[in-house]
C-alpha cells in the first residue's frame, strides 16, 4: 500500500463548561471535518467506498492523558481511523457555573489536524481499468 495525502484540515474545539478534554478534542475534530467535502475520493481517487481512506487525527489539548480516544474518533463518519493525542491546546479562564457541570472556571481548548490518505496503488489500478 502506497499512501499519499489527499487532504489535511485543522479545527478548534472548546469545552467551556465541565472541564472535559475529550469534549474539546471531539469538537476540534468535528470542526475540521465540517470544512471538508471529499468528493474527489470517489470521483478522482476512484475509491470503491469511503471506508477505504485512511484518516489520521492529531489532537493537542490540555490533560491529553484523560482523552477518550475512541470517543474522539467517533466524530469521524468514515475511514480507517488512527489518533494521536498530545499535550497542548489552552486552558482559558471562563465562567464558573456549577449547574452546568463546572468544577472550576477553566475552559479547555483543543486543536486538531485531520489528514486523509489514499492508497495510490488502488488509484492507479482504478484509472487503468477505465482507460
Amino acid at each position: 500500500m502506497k499512501l499519499k495525502k489527499f487532504i489535511m484540515e485543522v479545527g478548534m474545539g472548546l469545552d467551556q463548561h465541565g472541564q472535559d478534554p475529550t469534549n474539546a478534542a471531539r469538537k476540534a475534530v468535528k470542526d475540521a471535518v465540517s470544512r471538508s467535502c471529499l468528493t474527489g475520493l470517489l470521483e478522482i481517487a476512484r475509491l470503491d467506498e469511503v471506508n477505504q481512506m485512511v484518516v489520521d487525527v492529531l489532537v493537542a489539548c490540555p490533560h491529553a492523558d484523560q482523552v477518550d480516544k475512541e470517543a474522539v474518533l467517533a466524530a469521524l463518519p468514515f475511514g480507517q481511523k488512527k489518533i494521536e493525542v498530545v499535550e497542548g491546546g489552552m486552558v482559558a479562564r471562563a465562567v464558573y457555573q456549577p449547574e452546568l457541570g463546572d468544577t472550576s472556571d477553566e475552559a479547555y481548548i483543543a486543536t486538531a489536524a485531520v489528514t486523509v490518505w489514499v492508497d495510490m496503488d488502488h488509484v492507479l489500478r482504478a484509472w487503468r481499468r477505465e482507460l
